[in-house]
């Protein structure tokens, strides 16, 4: 199992960061994002996360899925809600 976690890049690049569920917790896995506070070129002050060294616009958790059903991108993450949705 794993912890899956959707990253904006300074640039917007997306990511998907996970994490082994087996060595964190949800919660322990969420603090691995540290905040920094940033300015934009244009002087406005805004709130980032750092993780690995790398800087992000936004971090967003999806959930805990299961080793092969972990999304690589938004298409694959809406093919795995679709397919578990129940009435």
């Amino acid at each position: 199992m794993k912890h899956v976690f959707k990253a904006t890049k300074l640039g917007w690049e997306k990511e998907v960061i996970w994490f082994d569920s087996y060595d964190y917790t949800a919660q322990e896995a969420r603090d691995e994002f540290k905040p920094y506070e940033g300015t934009t070129q244009r002087g406005y002050s805004y709130t980032g996360y750092e993780y690995d060294g790398q800087k992000y616009h936004d971090v967003t958790y999806l959930g805990e899925f299961e080793d092969d059903e972990v999304p690589h991108n938004d298409l694959e993450l809406l093919d795995y809600r679709l397919r578990h949705f129940k009435k």
